[in-house]
Parts: structure tokens; sequence; C-alpha cells
């Protein structure tokens, strides 16, 4: 067995939770479908459409007030969140690294229940994603960037999107 986690951590900024982080829920990356069916034809077919949005959730053990300063914050004061992966072969003894980098909004708070004296920490929805990037030892499996457009996605090292971006001059002129 390969690739086996084995140790996280995760960065809010600069702000190093490894101490108290308890549970990272990483995004999913999934696209939208459109059916379709042709006229004269019996068979239906979903086409791949665009990339789904993106939200992660990170449980942290304590409700740090420094991070939880940092929800609510509006669009264009994005918080850049990194998280790091051990990722260990059972065959052969390796470890590999993986680094995904994440700039969004942290949306939503929730404080665990507090029974007695102990409370469970606190739940962070991190949203709004617009740049995922997810390099395994140095490979990039998956960047996407709302801002720099499909010229700058990458799926398995290769930009599937870049004779979309040159057809429609997305990279080029003065963007608004």
């Amino acid at each position: 067995m390969d690739n086996v986690v084995r140790g996280g951590n995760w960065y809010f900024d600069v702000i190093n939770t490894w101490r108290v982080l308890d549970e990272v829920e990483l995004p999913e990356i999934a696209h939208a479908e459109d059916d379709f069916t042709p006229a004269g034809h019996m068979m239906a077919v979903k086409w791949q459409e665009e990339v789904k949005a993106l939200e992660a959730k990170i449980k942290l053990k304590t409700a740090d007030p420094e991070v939880q300063g940092m929800v609510g914050r509006l669009p264009g004061d994005y918080i850049t969140a990194t998280y790091y992966e051990n990722l260990l072969s059972f065959r052969t003894g390796a470890n590999r690294g993986r680094v995904i980098t994440l700039k969004g909004l942290i949306l939503a708070s929730k404080q665990a229940g507090v029974k007695g004296h102990k409370a469970a920490g606190r739940e962070y929805t991190f949203s709004d994603i617009v740049y995922y990037q997810d390099i395994v030892d140095g490979r990039a499996i998956h960047r996407l960037d709302f801002f720099a457009g499909p010229g700058a996605t990458l799926i398995n090292g290769v930009n599937p999107y870049q004779q979309m971006a040159t057809n429609l001059a997305i990279s080029g002129g003065t963007m608004l």
C-alpha cells in the first residue's frame, strides 16, 4: 500500500495549527454535468461542465481568537491556507510529501457542544476558494485558479483548457 496518510498539518496564513488540529475535510474536486439527449436519439449522456465550487472543513481542538477573528472577511481579503501531508508507503517504507495550497475565506465557525467543563473545539468552513493547488512530491496533480482562468488549470500536470483560453483570448489585454 502506497501513499497512506500518516500525519497532516494546516496553516491559516501564518497560524500553524498542528498542536490543535483535530480533523481536515479537503475540498471535493467534482465537475457539474449537463444532461444532453440529441433529437431523434433514445440515449442520453451527461457532459462534463465547470468545476464545482470548492469548500473545506477544518476542526480545531480549541477556539483560538486569532483564527476566530478571520471569520467573515470579505472577498479580496483572502486567507491563504496550506495543508501538509506525510504519505507513507507500507510496501517500501518511503515517505512522500503532499502540499495543498488554497486561497479563500472562512465563512462559518461552529463551536462544538460543551459538557461540564469540556468542549470539543471549533469547526471552520473554508469556502469561496479561488485558488487550489495539490502537489505530491513536486508534481502538480491539480491547479485551479479562478482569477487566472482556464489557461492556468492543471489536471495531472496537463492543461486541458489551454486551447479554450487561447480561442477566447483570456490571457491578453486589460482584464476587468
